[in-house]
């Protein structure tokens, strides 16, 4: 897809190209930088509903039907369960689609699987637009599939743009990380696109078991494309690091 200089599509894609790992740097990582952990995919049961949970339940039927795309551990479908006749999920993981609770698991990568998924009441897509590049199709195919609503949910800032490890990055590189995108950039393409969506912030309180405090460790230092021998040091530094709450954005429209 050719972008236009200047769009908020052409803008997302050049700010999410800033977080390319220097060549230098990624010759010496011992592995996959970006292979995250399977223990952060993990669903944990929620007291309450979150805001995207209750926005897609607004529009979700009784026996209606939900596509989970990026679906992961199956965080933004599984508390629909109760309501939903078919739950199917989209992963390029197939051991995270092992990890959920759906009726139909297809491994692949949106939207290039979208016509295998069908359509479904709601769509849900959680924690995924920050990996994607190329917003416009892939917005696109979300709506295409939902009969009812589309809901979004995704951090308020790159998912990478934390103190912790811009400070590491600096520490042990020299090199200082991008600030951008952020939420507002994704709303900005939705907006030129023509989609009139709704949003909601909100925060999430961070709670680490050791075994996902663990893995946040292991995906940091993998980050950094440092050996497992470092991984001390990276989990100094997360130990040190004032826990904050997540900040959130729900984004949601209708078709």
């Amino acid at each position: 897809m050719t972008l236009t200089v200047g769009s908020a599509a052409e803008r997302w894609a050049r700010e999410l190209a800033r977080w390319r790992i220097p060549d230098d740097i990624l010759a010496k990582a011992p592995e996959d930088p970006w292979r995250i952990p399977p223990a952060l995919f993990a669903v944990e049961a929620e007291s309450t509903l979150s805001p995207s949970h209750r926005r897609a339940l607004e529009a979700l039927p009784a026996a209606g039907t939900v596509l989970d795309v990026g679906a992961g551990g199956g965080a933004m479908s599984r508390p629909l369960r109760e309501r939903a006749s078919r739950i199917t999920a989209v992963d390029t993981s197939a051991a995270m689609l092992a990890q959920c609770d759906a009726d139909v698991r297809l491994e692949g990568r949106w939207p290039d699987v979208a016509s295998a998924a069908g359509v479904a009441d709601v769509v849900a897509c959680g924690h995924v637009v920050y990996n994607v590049a190329d917003i416009d199709p892939f917005i696109a195919a979300l709506t295409a599939a939902a009969r009812s609503r589309v809901v979004l949910e995704f951090t308020a800032v790159h998912p990478l743009h934390n103190p912790v490890e811009r400070e590491l990055w600096r520490t042990v590189w020299g090199v200082e990380r991008p600030d951008g995108p952020r939420a507002a950039d994704l709303l900005s393409v939705l907006t030129e696109m023509g989609i009139a969506a709704h949003e909601e912030r909100w925060t999430r309180e961070r709670g680490d078991s050791p075994e996902r405090f663990a893995a946040r460790v292991t995906l940091v230092r993998r980050h950094l494309c440092l050996p497992v021998e470092r991984e001390p040091e990276v989990g100094a530094a997360l130990r040190r690091a004032p826990a904050r709450p997540r900040e959130l954005v729900t984004a949601w429209w209708d078709v």
